[in-house]
Order: structure tokens, then C-alpha cells, then sequence
């Protein structure tokens, strides 16, 4: 009786075992880039925290939403800046991640004006900074500066 319960009790361990190699072995997990662009990936908005230049309301931001969507491989795909035209065109883009959460840089293609984002990001709040040029269309005041925004997952 010994015998018999020694071996289903190792049987049941070199099982539960297998079965826990098999999930690790079959697991991927993805270059950095691929993992940083996971934790920007969704969507973003409710523009809090801004900084502009001087002559630059914060309006600027408008009810800005942006939307992050990766592949099927992980990969950083479409990239949508809504409710924010001074900011961002339109259109849907593409995009691109590199760095780290705490310095991560993200390059657009297919927007204007801003192309490039440094950016922070957490589980919760995504902090953009960018340089911009900007007119005032009422005084016709142009110039260039600095933009920092932060905004919630949604």
C-alpha cells in the first residue's frame, strides 16, 4: 500500500509538473518594444495637468482621446488622436514605441503637426511632452514651444 501511494504521488507531481512546463514553454513574451507598446496600447483621454507655452491656453488640448492599437503580434499598428486637431490631425496613423516606461519616445507617421512624443506611462496615466510650433488665428502671434499633458486609460 506504501509503494502504490508513493507512486500517485509521484505520478500527480511529475503531471502537475509537465503541466507547468508546457504553459511556460508555449508562453511568449515579447521584445521590449513589443512590451512597452502593450502598456501605451488603448485608449487614452480627460486632458489634466497641461503645460503650454505662455501665449497658449490650455485649450489647446480640447477634449483630446487618443487611441493606441497593436497587431496580433504585438506590434504597435493604428494610431488615432480624436477631439485634439491642433494637435493631431485627423487621420488615422501608425506608430512606433521605443525606450523605456519612464523614457519612452513613441514616433507618428501619417499626422501632423506633432510626430513625436516623449512619453510617461503607468497603469493608469500617460504623461505626453512635445515641442510645437503655434499660431493664434485671432492675433496672428506665431511661435514654438514646449506642451505636456497628462491623460487617464479609459
Amino acid at each position: 500500500m506504501k509503494h502504490i501511494l508513493n507512486r500517485v504521488l509521484l505520478l500527480t507531481v511529475l503531471l502537475w509538473g509537465s503541466s507547468c512546463e508546457k504553459d511556460l514553454i508555449n508562453g511568449t513574451v515579447g521584445n521590449p518594444e513589443q512590451l512597452l507598446a502593450g502598456r501605451i496600447s488603448g485608449t487614452w483621454a480627460k486632458p489634466v495637468q497641461i503645460i503650454t507655452p505662455t501665449e497658449v491656453p490650455a485649450e489647446v488640448f480640447g477634449d483630446m482621446r487618443l487611441v493606441f492599437t497593436m497587431d496580433e503580434s504585438g506590434n504597435p499598428k493604428a494610431f488615432l488622436g480624436k477631439d485634439c486637431p491642433i494637435v493631431f490631425s485627423a487621420t488615422e496613423s501608425t506608430w512606433s514605441v521605443s525606450g523605456t516606461e519612464e523614457q519612452a519616445k513613441i514616433t507618428l507617421s501619417g499626422t501632423t503637426p506633432v510626430d513625436e512624443l516623449d512619453v510617461k506611462v503607468n497603469a493608469n496615466s500617460m504623461t505626453l511632452s512635445f515641442y510645437m510650433g503655434w499660431e493664434n488665428t485671432e492675433t496672428g502671434e506665431t511661435g514654438k514651444g514646449d506642451f505636456q499633458v497628462t491623460l487617464s486609460r479609459q
